[in-house]
């Protein structure tokens, strides 16, 4: 399945999942955008590597997001596929979550989300469809202990994809998204690895999550051959959730 023109937006895609997400997309023959928050040169090099663009922005920023948007689409060409990605994980008992913890959380990891599609939609329904991915979070389902800042936002993720795919599936923009569980990255191992450790222990498949599982179901839900998909949530955790 080589592509060719066609532009995609991976945000957060400096290291880890949004990383392997660009390259993934990039070796489909995607032109991409690989937005960085604050590592401009982890950014460029994966868009080197890719014949890609990067770009910067805070994703918590709409203006800036729309600003991202309007010029990766005047050097690259009109997105066909966004992959909200960025975010953070930091963990935090509830007496000890902020204000600043708590609205930082959901202007990045909701808003983050929120920000790309309302930016890209125009252009997708100008042009006949589109697709947009959203990373949530297996916590989101399972809930989870000193993270009620992050699973609350990621949770809302969720309700976001289905209800914004429900309003744009007449456009054929379609709307979905990805439930990592833990993967090895180096978000979750600047957590608490042994929670990483605990989960790779009881989920069924022997095989530690690395971010090319991630990527390769981004690509999936990006394609045609995922047409008559929208408004769901994958998870995609080893069978974790079913244990």
């Amino acid at each position: 399945m080589i592509l060719k023109d066609k532009v995609a937006l991976v945000t957060g895609a400096s290291s880890g999942i949004g990383r392997a997400t660009a390259e993934r997309l990039g070796t489909l023959g995607y032109r991409v955008a690989v937005h960085y928050g604050t590592n401009a040169a982890a950014a460029q090099a994966v868009a080197a590597s890719i014949d890609g663009l990067a770009f910067g922005c805070d994703v918590a920023d709409p203006a800036a997001v729309e600003a991202m948007v309007r010029d990766a689409e005047a050097a690259l060409g009109p997105i066909d596929v966004a992959v909200a990605n960025a975010g953070f994980y930091e963990e935090r008992a509830l007496a000890d979550v902020t204000d600043e913890l708590w609205d930082r959380s959901l202007r990045v990891l909701l808003g983050g989300c929120f920000h790309l599609a309302r930016a890209v939609v125009p252009g997708m329904r100008a042009r006949g469809g589109g697709s947009i991915v959203c990373l949530a979070s297996e916590l989101a389902l399972i809930g989870g202990v000193g993270i009620a800042h992050y699973v609350a936002a990621k949770a809302a993720v969720i309700s976001l994809i289905e209800n914004v795919a429900a309003e744009l599936g007449p456009d054929r923009i379609r709307v979905v998204g990805i439930a990592p569980g833990v993967i090895s990255t180096p978000l979750v191992h600047r957590g608490r690895p042994e929670r990483y450790e605990k989960q790779f222990r009881h989920q069924p498949w022997p095989d530690r999550g690395e971010p090319d599982v991630i990527a390769d179901v981004a690509a999936f839900l990006c394609s045609d051959e995922a047409r008559f998909i929208t408004g769901e949530t994958i998870a995609v955790d080893g069978g974790f959730l079913r244990t």
